[in-house]
């Protein structure tokens, strides 16, 4: 359960994750996202909620930001009529949460997200963000650079406009600066042949939970120049202060290409559908044992 129809990392988590199911596990979606104001917000909130207070599962796995998408979680989380797994995703979750969670599995991305929440929610368990590893059929790439992501002050877009870059492409936004190429919001298709063309991918962002376009990027073998920002890089990532213009500068100059691909196969999704599976059947198990 979560925004499944949002654009954005935290959908393709769930979209990937729901068909793909552990084996032994049928998975369903629940969509909490709408874009269409504070009244459609709001409804699709309660739809979402009956749809869990009523429904028939073994167990509710929801999917959840900070800010106003956990307090309407957590409202649906203490309806559901089964087990539950609180799994956030966000990079600036700073809620004390523990209290109102300690009734549900909380999982985290990794196990310094596990170390630095736990203060605020309790223990938890790490699970990584899963992608679906494609084949690379060696397309060559273009000196583009790429910035994907929503347009939000977080994301660092004014940054990015600031390095005066010769060719950067930015999707998620309508407008940008004169020499910025603005693409919107793109499909699947477009988004991995940017991917899989562009010089490097940058993500200068104020913070961030595991950014599924960096594991994406990598997948297919782009490299990667990230805001030091960011927590649990792969060493083939260069990590860069936001505030070190050169050194950016420099970075997407001489980016890192070797070791790419193989620095994210922990995450293919046949590997992480498995650490699901004995995490879903553990519930299970415990569930059981206490009737």
């Amino acid at each position: 359960m979560g925004p499944t129809t949002a654009p954005g990392g935290m959908a393709s988590v769930i979209q990937l994750l729901s068909a793909n199911p552990p084996e032994g596990w049928r998975a369903s979606t629940c969509n909490t996202f709408s874009d269409r104001g504070l009244m459609s917000k709001l409804n699709r909130w309660r739809i979402a909620k009956k749809e869990i207070k009523n429904g028939s599962f073994d167990l509710v796995h929801i999917h959840c930001a900070a800010g106003w998408s956990y307090k309407r979680k957590l409202s649906i989380a203490k309806v559901a009529n089964a087990p539950v797994i609180f799994h956030i995703h966000s990079g600036k979750f700073d809620i004390d949460a523990k209290s109102s969670l300690s009734k549900f599995q909380v999982v985290c991305l990794s196990e310094s997200w596990c170390k630095r929440l736990k203060p605020l929610v309790g223990d938890s368990i790490s699970v990584q963000n899963p992608i679906k590893l494609r084949e690379v059929s060696g397309n060559k790439r273009e000196n583009f650079t790429l910035l994907m992501g929503r347009d939000d002050p977080v994301k660092g877009h004014d940054f990015a406009y600031s390095l005066g870059l010769d060719d950067l492409r930015v999707t998620g936004v309508e407008t940008a600066p004169e020499g910025v190429t603005a693409l919107g919001w793109v499909s699947e298709e477009m988004k991995w042949e940017l991917l899989s063309t562009a010089g490097c991918l940058i993500v200068p962002s104020k913070f961030e939970g595991q950014p599924m376009v960096i594991l994406e990027a990598l997948s297919v073998g782009c490299p990667v120049i990230a805001s030091s920002n960011i927590p649990d890089l792969p060493d083939c990532v260069i990590s860069v202060k936001n505030d070190e213009k050169d050194a950016w500068l420099k970075a997407i100059s001489n980016p890192i290409t070797d070791g790419l691909i193989d620095s994210v196969k922990k995450h293919d999704i046949e590997i992480v559908k498995d650490k699901w599976r004995e995490i879903y059947d553990s519930i299970i198990d415990s569930s059981a044992s206490t009737e």
